[in-house]
């Protein structure tokens, strides 16, 4: 079988690998934008939010050279397929299309001056329609005087460049974490015993009140996220992990504003009210008092 000479498998692959670059060199060509998308779908959920907006960065890259101005750019919002479904758990879901306005509003188009990267700045607003549903965002960059988007690339699976982005949007109820014990025969000293009875609106209140702590203390945050997980949903926690680990902080940054948020709340909702005391007794619907972990 005849070889073929090395000077040309050279030069044959010199062209491949500056086919997807030549452009960053070509100023006389338009820049190119394009999204990168890592794993198989965006899903942003409000189930364990208590605010009813979320804030939803995405960034925008260029191929091509920085600039010494501003840079608009456009997209077209695309509406979802007629019949279209996406996965929710087991359960197949009918996808709807989101509406700017009510489900959604986009921040300014720009790529800032001298930078390669931009961001679409996403306001989500919490509507009746998301509930137990999909909500479909789906933008596709278009060609502008300054920008063309750029072909799809799936070459790399776990960091997809596309010219389009989709986010499907959802709100329901949160499950009662395995943690949260809901039931008790008589006095329970675990985890119930600082806040009571499972409801999704305590529990996503108290996700709140954790989260912030990020803000406020960030290298207490990176160690609590690694024990504990974002949502506190790490695996295998145990029940009463609260009041035998970390008990000072638990109790001060979330089961104390906690315990003084349902104290006033309860007050204007009687019929929705619980009881406080000492210690918490769940056949009663007793909070006890988080003060005690401070001792």
């Amino acid at each position: 079988m005849m070889k073929r000479p090395l000077t040309v498998i050279f030069l044959a692959a010199l062209l491949c690998s500056c086919s997807g670059t030549w452009l960053m060199y070509d100023t006389a060509q338009k820049d190119r934008l394009y999204f990168t998308v890592e794993g198989a779908s965006n899903v942003a959920s409000f189930a364990l939010l208590a605010s009813d907006e979320m804030h939803y960065p995405v960034q925008v890259s260029i191929v091509g050279t920085p600039k010494d101005q501003d840079r608009s750019f456009r997209i077209e919002l695309m509406d979802a397929a007629p019949g279209e479904k996406a996965a929710m758990g087991s359960d197949s879901i009918a996808v709807q299309t989101a509406k700017e306005g009510r489900d959604f509003e986009i921040g300014q188009l720009v790529i800032p001056a001298g930078q390669v990267k931009g961001s679409i700045d996403i306001t989500l607003k919490r509507t009746p329609e998301m509930n137990g549903a999909y909500l479909k965002l789906h933008m596709r960059i278009v060609e502008t005087d300054d920008f063309l988007p750029m072909d799809a690339d799936s070459s790399v699976m776990k960091s997809i460049i596309t010219p389009e982005f989709v986010l499907l949007m959802t709100d329901g109820e949160p499950a009662c974490p395995e943690w949260w014990k809901t039931e008790s025969k008589g006095v329970d000293y675990e985890w119930g015993a600082y806040y009571g009875k499972y409801k999704p609106a305590k529990f996503r209140l108290m996700l709140d009140y954790y989260h912030a702590i990020e803000g406020k203390n960030p290298g207490l945050w990176e160690d609590l996220l690694a024990k504990y997980g974002y949502n506190i949903d790490k695996e295998g926690l145990p029940r009463n992990f609260m009041s035998t680990n970390d008990q000072s902080v638990w109790a001060s940054y979330v089961l104390i504003p906690l315990h003084d948020y349902y104290v006033e709340y309860y007050a204007s909702h009687p019929d929705e009210a619980e009881n406080f005391g000492n210690t918490g007794d769940l056949t009663t619907f007793t909070w006890g008092d988080p003060l005690r972990l401070l001792r």
